[in-house]
């Protein structure tokens, strides 16, 4: 009998996040769909099928992050796959120095993704491949810092890839692997109707390194291929 595989997907009840939960549920994974809004992520659910488990998780809450892992443990031993996807921006300049924005941005963005790594990390553990993957952005790329404008967003992917440079290097003796994604300029809500890409090739990167032997832990990744920091 084939052993169920477990994911849990911040921020999944709508964009990038419902994305991935609904294509890791077409490979045959559980997926724990969460929102810090626990009626979004039930509303979710319904189009995702048994396989679906809605979750109230606010990452900027470590309390909450807290008692999300308490009730993923209490129904699986285990877990396969964290997918930090939750985040938020703002369209600000670094000159505003608005500390507000920042902080904001930077507790959901940066903080959320250690303090739901460090809470469902003893459960990645117990798994014979676990995989952490960071959803990051181009906007994190140093080269990219050249261009100015949404500082606090471009901050908070920059040290969300040094988290994952970090991370990486000390899970190497596990069987953990960790990755960021820069899924593209995608067409959600965040993105906007601008975007060049619709929300299932920027879900593929993430779901690739999720379900498949492939990638460098602690590595940046995009259309399945490496890139710079």
């Amino acid at each position: 009998m084939t052993k169920a595989r477990f994911a849990l997907v911040t921020g999944a009840n709508r964009g990038i996040g419902n994305e991935i939960a609904r294509q890791l549920i077409d490979k045959g994974l559980v997926v724990f769909v969460t929102s810090r809004d626990v009626d979004k992520a039930r509303e979710a659910v319904k189009s995702l099928g048994d396989s679906a488990i809605a979750l109230e998780l606010d990452v900027a809450n470590e309390t909450s992050v807290k008692n999300a892992a308490e009730k993923v443990s209490g129904q699986t031993s285990y877990l396969d796959v964290l997918v930090n996807n939750a985040g938020i921006m703002f369209e600000d300049r670094m000159l505003d120095f608005d500390i507000g924005n920042i902080n904001k941005v930077m507790q959901t963005n940066f903080v959320g993704p250690i303090v739901t790594s460090k809470y469902l990390l003893p459960l990645l553990k117990k798994s014979a491949n676990g995989k952490i993957i960071n959803i990051s952005s181009e906007m994190g790329e140093l080269a990219s810092l050249e261009y100015g404008g949404y500082a606090s967003y471009r901050l908070s992917k920059t040290a969300l890839n040094a988290f994952t440079i970090l991370l990486g290097s000390e899970l190497k003796a596990t069987s953990v692997k960790v990755f960021s994604v820069c899924p593209g300029w995608v067409k959600t809500e965040m993105g906007g109707s601008g975007a060049t890409l619709p929300v299932e090739k920027g879900a593929d990167t993430a779901v690739w390194l999720a379900t498949e032997n492939k990638g460098v832990s602690g590595r940046f990744y995009s259309e399945r291929k490496e890139i710079d920091w």
